[in-house]
């Protein structure tokens, strides 16, 4: 295992900071570390029942220049638990609350240099409930047909990483059913 020698805070931000760790590696020898710390993260699959629907949203990611399509999801605030994180998330972003929220996994999304943990869930049981969203988010809410939704996230140009997650997941724990 290894042991922290010295830690530096490299910076600290609204939703990240950065340290940088000298280490000593079981062989004895010095390494560094450098650790995007986070507070984690949920995302969610909102599946109405009713219209057999999938929400998706679509908005800009700075760091790709370019809009993307994703499941909803966000920041944990401090001390929040993940299951009121994913409501919040809900109505923020999609205008609904779920009173059937199903955690389908907890994943580490990069534990090579990111120890931010992504709480998956399920959301169903969907009720209508506007909540103002946040100043910086531009987001546009795609319906997909759940029947279409394999055919959806193979042909669009998704390549986030927590959706694609949250899909297998969603299938590998409703194995008992065809889901897609």
């Amino acid at each position: 295992m290894e042991k922290t020698k010295e830690s530096e805070l490299i910076y600290s931000g609204r939703i990240l900071s950065l340290i940088k760790d000298k280490v000593e590696l079981p062989s004895g020898r010095e390494s560094t570390r450098e650790v995007v710390l986070h507070r984690g993260s949920v995302a969610i699959i909102p599946f109405d029942e009713k219209s057999d629907t999938i929400f998706f949203v679509k908005q800009y990611r700075y760091p790709f220049k370019k809009e993307m399509i994703e499941i909803p999801a966000g920041t944990l605030e401090d001390g929040e638990d993940p299951f009121e994180a994913a409501n919040r998330e809900l109505t923020e972003e999609i205008g609904f609350f779920s009173n059937e929220l199903k955690k389908l996994k907890s994943i580490a999304s990069s534990p090579g240099f990111l120890n931010e943990v992504l709480h998956i869930f399920l959301a169903k049981n969907l009720v209508r409930k506007e909540k103002e969203k946040d100043f910086d988010e531009n987001i546009q809410i795609i319906k997909v047909k759940r029947k279409d939704v394999k055919k959806f996230l193979l042909e669009e140009d998704l390549v986030d990483g927590k959706t694609l997650a949250a899909f297998l997941l969603w299938e590998m724990f409703e194995d008992d059913k065809k889901i897609f």
